[in-house]
């Protein structure tokens, strides 16, 4: 007998079912959980072992059709681990279908369906060539990591002012949107400066800056680097995007006819996008010449 010591519920019906607790005790049954259910009815718990002696003393109608008993005995239903079982038994299809859910959606989260492109539909083929270069593929588990990669080799085509990639659901989501004008042509290469001072700030959109604040640099000196690594290891190149300020002490010798003059062709000299003047000193020598000295900050963009 399998699990003999588990107990089973069952339920005495009769006329003052107490005296029928004590014939199963004088045959020794051991009683457990006994209750009172109804005026005529008690509730109690017998070991699996020891049923088939409770419907012996007291048989149901079931167990005996021609028997005649005061008292009637029926079995309500399992206790404790018995009970357990019966109800793994049961529901066995959503025991086994929670884990295999679980399974299924860790899994599913990783894999790709498809592409939907959102958006533009111009550069649908190159769209799908980046993401298969990276490895994104329909019908296979999602790389991520790769996205900027595919959204910088996607900004460079003409006219593409923004791209966006991410996963949505079991899709890869690409959004790509054209500008409302042709894309002007980038300055390409990497941005080296064009001035001899300290930087002051840097800012890159697009590129891997060199320098940092606080950085003595000089003319020809490298300040952007045009591409950025992957997590990979790789390299990608990219139309760099930035804008540094730099502060820059111009000294010279200039010929002019007044000091207002000297200022004015020491300034054109400077040759920045645009100059804040911070200091300046202008003082008259021989041969309509002045030493003219300019403290400023100069402002050295790239593509803005």
């Amino acid at each position: 007998m399998i699990f003999p010591n588990r107990k089973i519920h069952l339920k005495i019906q009769g006329n003052m079912p107490e005296r029928a607790l004590l014939r199963l005790r004088r045959a020794k049954i051991p009683l457990y959980e006994v209750k009172k259910a109804k005026k005529n009815a008690i509730l109690l718990c017998v070991k699996r072992k020891d049923v088939e002696k409770v419907f012996a003393i007291y048989p149901n109608v079931c167990y005996n059709i021609g028997g005649y008993t005061t008292y009637t005995v029926t079995k309500v239903r399992a206790a404790g681990l018995e009970k357990a079982l019966q109800t793994l038994k049961k529901r066995w299809g959503v025991l086994l279908g929670i884990p295999l859910f679980c399974l299924t959606s860790l899994y599913a989260d990783n894999f790709t369906f498809g592409v939907r492109i959102i958006g533009s539909q111009v550069y649908e083929r190159e769209v799908r060539a980046a993401l298969d270069e990276v490895g994104i593929r329909p019908f296979t588990r999602y790389k991520s990591g790769r996205e900027d990669e595919v959204c910088a080799k996607l900004l460079a085509l003409d006219n593409v002012e923004f791209c966006s990639v991410q996963k949505s659901g079991l899709w890869v989501r690409v959004e790509v949107q054209l500008g409302s004008f042709p894309k002007r042509q980038f300055q390409k290469g990497k941005m080296r400066s064009s001035f001899t001072g300290e930087i002051v700030a840097i800012t890159a959109l697009r590129g891997t800056p060199l320098k940092k604040v606080g950085d003595k640099i000089t003319e020809g000196e490298i300040l952007v680097e045009d591409s950025f690594s992957t997590e990979e290891g790789g390299q990608v190149r990219v139309e760099i995007i930035a804008r540094v300020q730099i502060a820059c002490v111009y000294e010279a010798l200039v010929c002019a006819d007044d000091a207002e003059s000297a200022f004015a062709k020491a300034y054109l000299l400077i040759g920045a996008d645009s100059v804040k003047i911070q200091e300046k000193s202008i003082e008259p020598c021989e041969n309509n010449a002045y030493q003219v000295r300019l403290v400023y900050e100069a402002v050295q963009t790239m593509n803005l």
